[in-house]
């Protein structure tokens, strides 16, 4: 693995520069995600939150999250008895 290009991708010295990188973490990508939530409570008959929706943020980052480690360790499985090699 590549640590200068991991690191670099990680640079949490400027956040800027990660959002302009990852432009699925957006205050404008927030924005929608707000007001999807707030529709789809409005369309079940019930209070939109604050809380209600960061608990809906925390579930969607929780579920991104478990995708990277089955990824990781896929990768590692995949690669841990042949370092040397180049896929």
């Amino acid at each position: 693995m590549d640590t200068n290009r991991f690191k670099a991708s990680h640079d949490f010295s400027n956040l800027q520069k990660n959002l302009h990188n990852n432009p699925g973490y957006s205050v404008e990508s927030y924005s929608q995600q707000v007001k999807d939530y707030i529709n789809e409570m409005k369309g079940k008959n019930q209070e939109a939150t604050q809380q209600g929706f960061m608990s809906h943020a925390q579930k969607s980052a929780k579920e991104v999250w478990e995708e990277i480690q089955e990824m990781a360790s896929e990768a590692w499985e995949k690669n841990k008895n042949h370092p040397d090699e180049k896929k």
